[in-house]
């Protein structure tokens, strides 16, 4: 929980900070595309390119559906199901995620296509596996680019991770 807790704080006080003049303008060439899935070159976490409740289309090249809006135990359902090794992702792990992009998605859009259709007005906030006070997680918001916390009843949605 701690290292959690010091990854964290930078991308909270990276988020507290004015726009700079280096920021990521296209995709960051961190994944190589397999699919339904994408493999993170840097950690080699194997990540589900939708959320969970959303299915991959090969022939689109996209997300189909609607994203599921899961509490932590759902949540955590629904990696089991999805197969084996498959998890609800750490905070250290959804951090990785996290672009610093001029406008848009703070997210890598190639590799994530269907984050924009995760807002519905209020962000498209995906939830951790890591606890911050009894009963609260935390997730992260990848259209604004900030982590918070919330109760575990609460319905947010999900991408999936393993180990390569």
């Amino acid at each position: 929980m701690s290292r959690f807790l010091s990854a964290l704080a930078p991308v909270l006080a990276a988020c507290a900070t004015p726009a700079s003049a280096s920021c990521v303008s296209g995709p960051s060439g961190q994944f190589i595309l397999k699919g339904e899935v994408a493999e993170d070159s840097q950690s080699g976490l194997i990540w589900k390119r939708c959320a969970v409740g959303m299915s991959w289309s090969a022939d689109k090249q996209d997300c189909a559906g609607e994203p599921a809006w899961l509490d932590q135990e759902a949540a955590h359902k629904a990696a089991s199901e999805a197969g084996a090794g498959w998890r609800v992702p750490t905070g250290a792990e959804l951090d990785t995620l996290l672009l610093d992009t001029c406008d848009g998605p703070k997210i890598d859009t190639a590799a994530f296509p269907a984050i924009s259709r995760s807002d519905f007005g209020e962000g498209a906030k995906f939830w951790t596996s890591s606890e911050a006070l009894p009963g609260m997680f935390y997730f992260f918001e990848f259209m604004n680019g900030y982590a918070d916390m919330h109760s575990a009843g609460y319905g947010l949605q999900v991408l999936l991770v393993r180990s390569n």
